[in-house]
């Protein structure tokens, strides 16, 4: 009797234990093609991915990451894998050196460095300030007719005032939230110059949205 009460005790133990280490991290292949490279992230949890980043790791002389938050976008279903190319060669040419070092998903869970995890949170809350800054300088827009040369400078202007990439930490999260900030930006200068520039606004604020109702509570 006292043996089987040991095994059920073990056996709760032992789940208890799988159910506090998390999820997985997504699997990540790398492979080279002419001009670039193309990641495969495939989300082996049973949670949808939200968020995750890639990065080199201890390859000397270079430098890369990939931040995703799917929040913003389109989030990537238990089983789904993602295609993403990309134009840098190096991450093709070392697949070994390349870590998917840290994931984020629908219901709040992470896996992954933990500090990897906070840099994606906090990115996310700086990206959500970032696209609601955005909105009101394009409401402003409307308001007080602004034409599309003068919006474009100050977009431009804007995104010029965070600091240069060569000229940083990469690993900083100040870095790392004037990047996504710049991509934000550089978005709407490319919708700008789209057929259909009036989608700009309800697409921000679909991401505003999305990225507000995120978890963890940003």
């Amino acid at each position: 009797m006292a043996f089987m009460v040991l095994r059920t005790f073990a056996a709760s133990l032992l789940l208890a234990l799988g159910a506090a280490e998390g999820p997985p991290l997504p699997e990540l292949r790398t492979e080279p093609v002419t001009g670039g490279s193309i990641f495969y992230v495939k989300n082996v949890a049973s949670q949808p991915l939200t968020a995750f980043l890639i990065e080199l790791v201890d390859y000397p002389g270079s430098y890369y990451s990939l931040w995703q938050d799917e929040a913003a976008t389109e989030l990537i279903a238990p089983g789904v894998e993602k295609r993403i190319p990309v134009t840098n060669m190096t991450v093709g040419a070392v697949p070994d050196y390349v870590k998917l070092q840290a994931a984020i998903f629908a219901d709040g869970s992470s896996a992954g460095i933990p500090e990897k995890v906070a840099q994606i949170v906090e990115r996310r809350r700086f990206m959500l300030g970032t696209i609601r800054e955005m909105i009101s300088r394009l409401d402003k827009a409307r308001v007080v007719p602004t034409s599309k040369a003068a919006l474009v400078a100050e977009l431009k202007r804007w995104s010029d005032s965070f600091q240069s990439p060569a000229k940083a930490n990469h690993t900083s999260q100040t870095t790392i939230n004037q990047a996504a900030a710049r991509g934000i930006i550089n978005d709407v200068l490319t919708w700008l110059d789209s057929p259909s520039p009036e989608e700009i606004l309800p697409n921000l604020r679909a991401r505003e949205r999305s990225l507000a109702a995120s978890k963890p509570a940003l």
